[in-house]
């Protein structure tokens, strides 16, 4: 039994990790973003930052300053987040490779592990809700209908 915990947990955990790095790699990409589902577009890279999108949502300077604010910090803070995921990780898996962890240890390391996670999309969801309050309504449908153009022209494309 201990055997198929440990591989479904190192399988769990291995998944897990692998889609974390890659939400994280994308969100750094495409600076502010959503989920990476079709049913959720992502706008295209720095929109805030962009002439052609400023323009088109109407964006002040100062909110395209704010958004540049927000998502710089917000980065700068992930990363910390991902390095202390990445140190949960391989914690978790030298416990889970030692013979004799006892199943308190594991959990208490999976725990710290799954906080890790936590903090991570806890960062990017503060990010959003930060960009959002910072776009008037019209706007926030504007930035709406780009990611939806940006996400059919990336669908197009493949």
């Amino acid at each position: 039994m201990r055997i198929i915990l440990t591989v479904i947990f190192i399988g769990w955990a291995l998944a897990a990790h692998t889609s974390v790095s890659a939400r994280l790699e994308a969100t750094a990409q495409q600076g502010s973003s959503s989920s990476h589902s079709n049913s959720n577009p992502r706008p295209p890279s720095r929109w805030w930052a962009t002439d052609k999108y400023k323009q088109e949502l109407k964006l002040s300077a100062e909110q395209s300053a704010e958004i540049e604010q927000i998502v710089q910090t917000t980065l700068a803070r992930m990363k910390a987040d991902k390095e202390d995921l990445d140190r949960a990780q391989s914690d978790f898996r030298q416990l889970m490779e030692r013979p004799a962890t006892s199943q308190r240890e594991l959990l208490k390391a999976a725990e710290r592990l799954e906080m890790a996670r936590y903090s991570i999309a806890k960062e990017r969801t503060t990010m959003l809700v930060r960009i959002h309050s910072v776009l008037t309504p019209e706007q926030r449908r504007g930035l709406d209908a780009i990611a939806k153009r940006h996400e059919a022209e990336r669908d197009r494309k493949k």
